[in-house]
């Protein structure tokens, strides 16, 4: 399956991905309701873009009280907004963080890869996104990305 995937030494924290996604979706510039969010620890200069993988094993989508999320025949989780009821369990569920709810319709903003050519991708000024095949299923959990990162960085043991 092809994926949104980050090279989080690349990203600069630009946050150009979150304003390309809510402009393409939401007609608007406002990265509360991108489907990218940008996680920033400032006082160590670090960023790391969080996107929906997808999961094999979606607990948001498997535990879902409404049936509001479901796989696509790409293999993309979906929103059902008529079925959505709004209850936000699948923010709490999702261990990557990567789900958040629309703040008007309170429906959940799930990436859809812009149909195979996502915009985050195309206007990421230092190539931190990419768009590719992988074999991988769910990428670490930011808080162990970023403790990775800073041992590789060796800003901490």
């Amino acid at each position: 399956m092809k994926r949104i995937l980050v090279n989080v030494d690349r990203c600069s924290g630009c946050r150009l991905c979150e304003l390309a996604c809510s402009f393409k979706h939401e007609k608007g510039f406002r990265p509360s309701v991108s489907r990218i969010t940008v996680m920033k620890e400032d006082g160590l200069g670090f960023d790391l873009p969080v996107i929906c993988w997808h999961c094999k094993h979606c607990k948001p989508a498997e535990s879902c009280p409404a049936n509001a999320l479901e796989r696509n025949a790409e293999g993309l989780i979906c929103v059902d907004e008529e079925k959505c009821t709004g209850c936000g369990d699948c923010v709490e569920l999702c261990p990557l963080g990567a789900i958040k709810l629309h703040p008007n319709k309170h429906t959940p903003l799930l990436c859809d890869q812009c149909g195979g050519r996502p915009l985050c991708v195309e206007k990421c000024p230092t190539k931190a996104l990419t768009y590719a095949e992988t074999e991988r299923q769910q990428p670490k959990i930011p808080n162990r990305l970023l403790e990775e990162t800073l041992r590789r960085w060796r800003v901490t043991v």
